[in-house]
């Protein structure tokens, strides 16, 4: 396949999210004790994870939505359809990720401003900034729990239609494992096991940048491309 940003994005942006991923303070902690832990942490470093995971992400699902674009050129009609709404899935997971992300980074704003109840720009109380932080990490959380899901179902529907697309052969299966990775990422929510996410996150980042190697290197072509038809 000629050079293109795909495999690259691919390869790079699920790198940039582990790091973010093993980097956070917060575990499997919920509640009081997942915010006391913000409250305990410089407000700097977690600002700067936040961003390398938001490039992270664009840059990963980019690269995805950049995939679905490139197999449609060759597709036929129903694999182009089950393409858009693969391509559906994953802007709604983006979307889902950045809330989550603009809840995490109310929540360590919010604990960075002063208590000062004559002050129209502070907190009135701590009760006050727990509220405020309460509800932000309640609602990145809101994001959270559907971005497996729909990001998921996107793999699921890209793997299917690289399967249908053409027989697999060799490395070609590497496309067919979206299939079963993209379905037990989407049971993470449903699970709700920490220790089940904990697993499954690196096991879905490792295999886009698997894909991602094996596409820079010349391995993998992207499905229904010249390449892949020889």
């Amino acid at each position: 396949m000629g050079r293109d940003l795909t495999p690259y994005m691919l390869a790079g942006g699920p790198i940039l999210l582990m790091v973010a991923f093993f980097s956070w303070p917060q575990t499997s902690e919920v509640g009081s004790d997942a915010t006391d832990i913000l409250f305990a942490e410089d407000r700097m470093p977690l600002i700067i994870m936040l961003a390398i995971a938001t490039v992270g992400i664009v840059v990963m699902f980019g690269g995805l939505y950049l995939l679905v674009q490139q197999m449609k050129k060759s597709a036929g009609e129903m694999h182009q359809q089950m393409l858009t709404v693969a391509g559906m899935c994953i802007i709604a997971a983006l979307a889902l990720f950045m809330a989550g992300f603009g809840g995490n980074v109310n929540s360590i704003n919010a604990i960075d401003i002063d208590i000062d109840a004559d002050d129209d720009l502070a907190w009135e109380s701590e009760a006050d900034q727990l509220v405020s932080v309460r509800g932000s990490w309640d609602a990145a959380n809101s994001g959270w729990a559907m971005m497996p899901v729909m990001l998921g179902m996107g793999m699921i529907l890209v793997g299917m239609t690289a399967f249908m697309m053409q027989r697999p052969s060799g490395t070609d299966y590497m496309w067919a494992a979206l299939m079963p990775v993209g379905l037990g990422f989407s049971m993470a929510p449903i699970l709700n096991n920490p220790s089940y996410f904990d697993m499954i996150f690196p096991v879905t980042m490792l295999v886009h940048i698997v894909i991602g190697v094996m596409m820079i290197t010349g391995n993998l072509n992207a499905p229904g491309s010249a390449e892949a038809a020889e």
